[in-house]
């Protein structure tokens, strides 16, 4: 068996119950088991139905667990490059080397070295990584890579990276080269790559595939999970042709049988029901997990939609729409949607991502660029992506122009460009972008769908880091025009961010534990940074007279429970958006969602909706 296995694959597809189902099934083969979550809003603890953290915790004989905290893992990395240089420097030098430590370089870099640690590991037989959603597991494998490459050419350079001397880091490289040699090792390392069975599920997984190969990583095992039992009935019945089709495809485009997860009629939770999960998914057991909801009244707390549209509409100027929550709850869907309707009642909306794995443009069925440019066919429309490349190459030539601006000498510019090469300049590049984003004045709303929730909380919270540290330039070099001026930018739109006339943040949620609580968790560290959440839309919402099996029954109830328990737990205005009997995609679709969220009103265009009035786009 290789000693370690990761579990990858788009937000919301099961990675985390698969890969502790995994965990569960191999401790109770006698195997000394560690699962580890690289995901910033891990719900490890949800599904292990115990507290978990950033320490390794028993769950069971042979089984432990932990959760990498990025401000854990900050401050022990932190103190730990610190601690040798406080009997040496003065009070006043250690205290601007502390702040430069709290940057948003140190974070990153912090939690990948927390997570190579476990690639070196000796104390356990097998090693599972539960990772956040693709395009942030796919920057957390390209690390040691870039790590390793980054302080061999500082070594050749003037010795030094963002977080210090290359000196104090060879040893880290030697750290970062063994963990590079581990992944590549098809020996010693398995990739779990996780989808649903729906098409931008699969096209996430296959670009995946892709872009590990190209890191030298080749093992590959494949889940196909949630596939909708036969007698399924209802919206699910709907849904099962265009399932079937979805796994022939991937099918055909691998060079082994991958493996087939039904969907459960309940929730998967608790050792218990993990260890019955596992003989399902991985030994084909004839088995179906049930929750204990039926009878559940009916939840009728949702609200109509002229609350969501004040919400997003009505503020003088341009207003910005933030869409948060766990991977695979809906907020593309819900923000190409809410776009789209608001273009159609005349208003100039900019649609935008910060999610690396976006699929706005197979939503929307039409081509998103990293350039700002209009929708074909949803007039008043117009959308983008930010490309993390080539941010990160406009960002370099911003700042080198700068230096060369403000008269560096060339072996001053050298040393910038030099440092420019650190990874942590992506991180910063995004941010660059995201905010250049909000602080747009020539649209009447910009509508952002976001990263899975903690990379999302992680973005979020950059503009007050990188003020933190502006303002310590301003007070270490009061004549530093460029210093002051970034301060005041970063001021507004840290502003911006906290005013509900000018921000409506949203969650979007479906009725299962693991998303209301981790959408729980967002709201509360957002409140934290002073931002407060206005609504939530609560996605694939069953309606009982649709519900004809005893499996659409037993959902239909488990949701109507966690809809109560997501009423009591925001106390905010909740939407409803229906579960559609296919992947929504396409004007027609989106119309649907749009009209659910926002309701009829405001009508700019005198055309009936129609089948023949949506042809064209969306009107």
């Amino acid at each position: 068996m290789h000693k370690y296995t990761f579990f990858s694959g788009k937000g919301g597809v099961g990675k985390t119950t698969l890969a502790a189902a995994t965990a569960v099934r191999t401790a109770a083969s006698g195997k000394r088991t560690l699962i580890v979550s690289t995901d910033p809003a891990s719900n490890l603890a949800d599904v292990f139905e115990r507290p978990i953290g950033p320490r390794v915790t028993e769950i069971a004989t042979n089984l432990f667990a932990l959760e990498i905290d990025p401000d854990t893992a900050t401050k022990e990395y932190g103190e730990r490059a610190l601690a040798p240089l406080r009997a040496v420097l003065p009070p006043d030098a250690m205290k601007v080397l502390e702040e430069q430590f709290r940057s948003a370089c140190t974070v990153e870099i912090a939690s990948f070295d927390r997570f190579t640690d476990f690639l070196e590991d000796t104390e356990f037989d097998h090693v599972v990584f539960d990772t956040a959603p693709t395009g942030h597991t796919l920057r957390l494998l390209e690390l040691p890579v870039d790590w390793s490459r980054h302080i061999e050419e500082a070594a050749q350079g003037n010795g030094q990276t963002c977080i210090g001397p290359v000196a104090s880091l060879q040893g880290a490289k030697a750290k970062y080269d063994h963990a590079i040699a581990a992944l590549r090792d098809p020996g010693e390392t398995e990739f779990t790559l996780v989808c649903r069975p729906e098409r931008t599920s699969v096209d996430e997984l296959l670009r995946a595939r892709g872009e590990l190969r190209t890191l030298g990583i080749g093992n590959f095992r494949i889940v196909v999970n949630g596939v909708i039992p036969v007698g399924a009935g209802g919206p699910f019945a709907n849904q099962s042709s265009s399932q079937r089709e979805q796994v022939r495809r991937l099918s055909g485009m691998l060079d082994r049988p991958c493996v087939e997860v039904p969907l459960q009629a309940g929730e998967v939770k608790g050792l218990s029901a993990l260890g019955r999960f596992a003989a399902i998914a991985f030994d084909g057991k004839e088995d179906s997990l049930h929750d204990g909801f039926a009878g559940t009244r009916p939840f009728t707390g949702f609200s109509p939609p002229h609350v969501l549209r004040e919400m997003v509409t009505g503020a003088a100027g341009s207003r910005t729409v933030v869409l948060t929550g766990k991977g695979g709850v809906g907020k593309t869907v819900a923000a190409c949607a809410l776009a789209a309707r608001l273009a159609r009642e005349g208003n100039r909306i900019l649609l935008a991502t910060t999610d690396p794995a976006s699929h706005i443009g197979q939503v929307l069925s039409a081509e998103v660029s990293s350039e700002v440019r209009p929708v074909p066919g949803y007039p008043g429309l117009f959308a983008v992506r930010i490309d993390q490349k080539e941010s990160v190459e406009a960002y370099k030539a911003k700042i080198l122009s700068q230096a060369a601006a403000s008269g560096h000498t060339g072996e001053m510019l050298a040393v910038v460009k030099e440092e420019l090469e650190s990874p942590c300049t992506e991180e910063m590049a995004v941010f660059e972008e995201f905010s250049g984003l909000v602080e747009r004045d020539d649209f009447d709303a910009v509508i952002l769908d976001t990263a899975p929730t903690g990379h999302t909380l992680r973005l979020l919270e950059l503009p007050y880091d990188y003020a933190r540290q502006v303002e310590m330039m301003v007070a270490v070099r009061k004549d530093d025009v460029g210093a002051t001026g970034a301060k005041g930018k970063l001021d507004a739109l840290v502003r911006r961010l906290k005013d509900p006339r000018a921000t409506t943040f949203l969650l979007v949620i479906y009725p299962e534990y693991t998303p209301i609580f981790e959408a729980k968790r967002a709201a509360e560290d957002l409140k934290d940074s002073g931002i407060e959440v206005q609504g939530v839309i609560a996605n694939f919402i069953l309606e009982e007279d649709d519900c004809s099996s005893p499996f659409s029954m037993s959902r239909y109830f488990m949701q109507q429970h966690y809809l109560q328990v997501a009423e009591e737990t925001f106390r905010l205005p909740m939407f409803k958006v229906p579960m559609l009997p296919s992947e929504p995609a396409g004007t027609e679709a989106l119309c649907r969602v749009g009209r659910e969220l926002l309701g009829m009103e405001n009508i700019a265009l005198a055309v009936p909706e129609t089948a023949a009035g949506i042809e064209g786009g969306v009107k």
